[in-house]
């Protein structure tokens, strides 16, 4: 076997000249910003405002108020802002760039902004169907490391007018009836004032009428009575019901409406009345909730007249189904129905009784309990009932004594 060997001189002579070699080549800088193979990070850009929040302090309902914030590009590298987005519908922004002139261009977003550069916000609150305490902000978004800046708008939000009582509540009433309520009306501002209704239909049996307190003679007053009369013929049911009073001073800021007219300060007076026919009856549906076959029940309804001229008689009464397309009633000869009448004939108690379903029953039912009340606006009341029988559960017979274990 031939074997060769090196001499030990030139092997020492390729490891000096490689090391030779690494000495000699520059070793690559780390990156920045990140991990490896991001894109190295440009100096800090910052968003410095003069003050972050504006109070309006108070203002009148409907009223759009605006101002201005002052805002500049401070970092060393250039600031982009991307978005600038208010948090309420209620509230817009304009964000311009001030120019070496001082004359302001409108920012367009994502554009580059030189360190040292002003801008302006102007911002604007929309206090339109606000009371109390309102507030909005508007986020602007940028490369600032804080992610986005936020300016705050806020403002007390005040009623054009003084309104005693705020409301006006008729209680309970029947078609019959006539009920006359009045409110005062005062203006928070100085000086008089023309008050007029919203240019709209009333509701059924509702009339108002305005009367100026020691009007001038332009016919405006500081003070004035609003007299609301509900009844008679009003529609059964609740009423509500937001009756506008409109000024005649049209509204700081606000924009034109539709029409093109400029809108005015207004205030709502909420009318509310629960009204009853001339023939009513409470409860207006019947439960008999869960029985058992042969279970017996009752229930009671009363039936009330507000007619004056009428009297409450004993009215004919049946049992039928629970609508036109299904007008028997299977278990009719279960049911009977009495009735009462007060001492006043004002009024009759009518009593609808369960005499126990069969013993086959089982499941929901639903009918209608009929009342000829022989009144003609209202000569049949039908009041619906339903309910549900289950069978008893039954006990399981014995079936001897349990064997013990291991026998």
């Amino acid at each position: 076997m031939n074997i060769r060997v090196r001499p030990l001189v030139s092997v020492l002579g390729v490891l000096a000249l490689s090391s030779t070699l690494f000495a000699q080549t520059p070793t690559p800088p780390a990156p920045q910003g990140g991990a490896t193979g991001q894109t190295p990070a440009g100096p800090p850009a910052r968003l410095d405002v003069d003050k972050s929040d504006h109070d309006f302090g108070t203002v009148i309902e409907g009223e759009v108020v605006k101002h201005v914030f002052q805002l500049k590009s401070s970092g060393q590298g250039p600031l982009i802002i991307t978005q600038a987005k208010p948090t309420c519908g209620c509230t817009l922004g304009r964000l311009s760039v001030k120019k070496a002139d001082g004359s302001l261009e409108l920012y367009k977003f994502g554009d580059p902004i030189p360190p040292s550069t002003e801008l302006e916000m102007e911002a604007e609150l929309n206090t339109k169907n606000k009371h109390s305490a309102a507030s909005s902000k508007i986020n602007v978004f940028c490369n600032d490391p804080r992610g986005n800046v936020t300016l705050g708008l806020t403002a007390m939000v005040d009623t054009y007018f003084r309104m005693t009582p705020s409301a006006l509540d008729f209680g309970e009433l029947s078609v019959a009836d006539v009920i006359e309520k009045t409110c005062e009306v005062t203006g928070k501002r100085p000086g008089p004032f023309m008050l007029s209704l919203e240019p709209r239909p009333l509701p059924q049996g509702v009339n108002c009428e305005l009367t100026p307190i020691n009007p001038g003679p332009d016919g405006k007053s500081d003070k004035w009575t609003v007299k609301v009369t509900v009844g008679p013929d009003c529609r059964e049911g609740n009423l509500g019901y937001p009756l506008l009073l409109l000024s005649d001073q049209e509204i700081t800021g606000a924009a034109a409406g539709p029409d093109g007219k400029q809108p005015r300060y207004s205030a709502t007076l909420m009318l509310q009345a629960r009204v009853r026919g001339l023939i009513s009856y409470d409860p207006q549906y019947l439960s008999f909730g869960l029985v058992r076959p042969g279970q017996i029940v009752s229930r009671t309804l009363r039936v009330q007249s507000f007619d004056p001229k009428f009297q409450m008689g004993l009215p004919e009464l049946k049992v039928i189904g629970a609508n036109d397309q299904n007008p028997e009633f299977k278990f009719k000869d279960q049911f009977t129905a009495n009735a009462r009448p007060t001492a006043d004939g004002k009024a009759i108690e009518v009593e609808l009784t369960l005499n126990g379903l069969p013993e086959a029953a089982d499941g929901a039912f639903q009918g209608r309990l009929v009342i000829k009340t022989g009144h003609p606006a209202k000569p049949e009341i039908q009041v619906l009932f339903s309910g549900v029988c289950r069978q008893a559960a039954k006990t399981p017979p014995a079936t001897g004594e349990p064997k013990t274990g291991g026998q």
